[in-house]
C-alpha cells in the first residue's frame, strides 16, 4: 500500500512538473519587462518671419524583453510629462516618439536638431514584434511643441509602452527634473543638454566626492614639473665581468678558427 502511495505521489509530481514545463515553454502569455537609462533633455528654439516657438525633446535608450512563450506586439511608445505642482489635477502632456536614432551619431550631432535628424535618424519609432524569450534595444527621441516657456520646479517624465495584450499604457521608467529660469536660458540660448538619472536607481550624482574636500588631500604637496618626461640618448652598457667573459670566448673561438684553417 505504501509503495502504491509513493508511486502515486511521484506520478503526480511528474505530471505537475510536465505541465509547468509545457506552460513555460509553450503556453505562457506574452509579458514585457523593460529597463531604460539616462534621459537627456534639450530645447530647440524655432523662428519664422511671423512667430517663434520651442521644440523640447527628450531621448533615452530602452530595452524591452518578452519573458513569455508567445509572440507579442509593442504597438506604441511615448513619454508623458506631468506637472505635479500645478493646481490642476492630472496636468500632463504627451511627448510623441519622433524617431529611433543611431546612438553614436546622435551623440555626435545632438546639439543641432536638423543635423541629427539628417544624419542619425533610423526612421519612425514604428510598432514591432517581440518573439518569445527575446529582447530588443532602441534609442528613441520624443518631442512636442511649446509656444511659451515652461518654468516648473518639478516635471515628472514617464516612459510608457502599449502592447497588444492590454488597452492600457504600461509605465516603464520615471525621471524627475525641474526647469527654472536659469536652466531655461542655458537650454535655449547656450544649447546645452541636461541628463537626468532614472528614478529606479535613486538619487545619483556622478560628480559627488566624499568628503567634499577630498581633492585637498589627493593633489599632493610637491610642485608639478613642467614639460613632461625628458628624453635622453641611451646606449647598452655591459658589466666588466660580462665584457671579460665575452673577450675570452671571442679569443677561444678565434683560435679554433685559426686551427682549422692551418
Amino acid at each position: 500500500m505504501k509503495a502504491q502511495t509513493i508511486l502515486a505521489v511521484i506520478s503526480s509530481l511528474a505530471l505537475v512538473i510536465s505541465l509547468a514545463t509545457l506552460w513555460q515553454s509553450h503556453l505562457a502569455k506574452f509579458k514585457t519587462t523593460a529597463v531604460a537609462g539616462l534621459l537627456t533633455f534639450r530645447i530647440s528654439q524655432i523662428e519664422s518671419s511671423e512667430s517663434s516657438w520651442y521644440l523640447p525633446q527628450v531621448d533615452c535608450q530602452v530595452t524591452i524583453s518578452n519573458t513569455g512563450a508567445r509572440v507579442g506586439k509593442v504597438l506604441g511608445i511615448r513619454m508623458v510629462a506631468r506637472y505635479p505642482l500645478l493646481p490642476i489635477p492630472g496636468a500632463h502632456e504627451i511627448f510623441s516618439a519622433h524617431c529611433e536614432v543611431d546612438s553614436a551619431l546622435y551623440k555626435k550631432h545632438a546639439a543641432n536638431r536638423f543635423t541629427w535628424i539628417d544624419k542619425a535618424s533610423l526612421g519612425d519609432a514604428a510598432p514591432f514584434v517581440l518573439l518569445p524569450r527575446s529582447s530588443t534595444s532602441k534609442h528613441i527621441v520624443f518631442d512636442t511643441r511649446w509656444d511659451d516657456p515652461v518654468i516648473q520646479d518639478e516635471i515628472e517624465f514617464t516612459l510608457e509602452i502599449l502592447t497588444d495584450r492590454s488597452t492600457k499604457w504600461i509605465a516603464v521608467e520615471k525621471w524627475t527634473h525641474r526647469i527654472r529660469g536659469i536652466e531655461w536660458s542655458e537650454l535655449t540660448e547656450v544649447g546645452t543638454s541636461i541628463a537626468v538619472y532614472p528614478a529606479s536607481i535613486g538619487s545619483h550624482n556622478s560628480f559627488t566626492t566624499v568628503p567634499s574636500d577630498l581633492h585637498e588631500y589627493t593633489r599632493g604637496k610637491k610642485e608639478i614639473p613642467a614639460g613632461g618626461f625628458k628624453m635622453h640618448a641611451s646606449r647598452l652598457v655591459s658589466s666588466k665581468l660580462s665584457a671579460k667573459s665575452n673577450g675570452k670566448q671571442h679569443k677561444k673561438d678565434s683560435g679554433a678558427i685559426d686551427e682549422s684553417s692551418s
